[in-house]
């Protein structure tokens, strides 16, 4: 008899500007199936956060070192093999420009950015064009996922 380990995530939805397109049950779900598709082998502690443009563009000032807003910060807060910990930082504000310039339902556009920073906490990254690519491909099913579960 194969002996199959279960791995007990624990997923925080801290959604600080009542963000209504948020379904924190499905973004739970999704992040699950996320680290079982990577058979991510310690559990992880992980918080997605739904902040507004300004609070991002001080997190990307002050860590990454642009004035900017962006889409979604991600930090990886440990390197224990143990017990993995990581935050996800999404601005609905760019989140809802862009679902309206790719046509995309809001929550779709939230799904694939809380998708994306959970790769980056796996160790993805997306600084090369070959590496966008793949980083959409595996965005993209998780995103087939979650429709899956409708």
């Amino acid at each position: 008899m194969m002996m199959v380990k279960i791995v007990k995530n624990n997923i925080d939805i801290i959604n600080t500007i009542g963000a209504h397109a948020v379904d924190e049950s499905r973004m739970i779900d999704l992040v699950n199936w996320i680290l079982a598709s990577e058979k991510s082998s310690a559990p992880w502690n992980i918080s997605l956060i739904f902040v507004d443009d300004k609070f991002i563009t001080q997190l990307n000032g002050r860590f990454l070192g642009k004035s900017t807003p962006t889409d979604v910060i991600s930090f990886n807060l440990t390197d224990s093999p143990e017990q993995a910990e990581g935050e996800v930082y999404i601005s609905v504000d760019t989140a809802e420009a862009n679902a309206r310039q790719y046509a995309v339902e809001l929550g779709d556009e939230l799904y694939r950015l809380a998708a994306h920073g959970v790769y980056h906490l796996l160790g993805y990254d997306d600084a090369a064009p070959a590496q966008r690519r793949h980083m959409t491909e595996l965005e993209n099913k998780a995103l087939e996922y979650i429709h899956s579960t409708l």
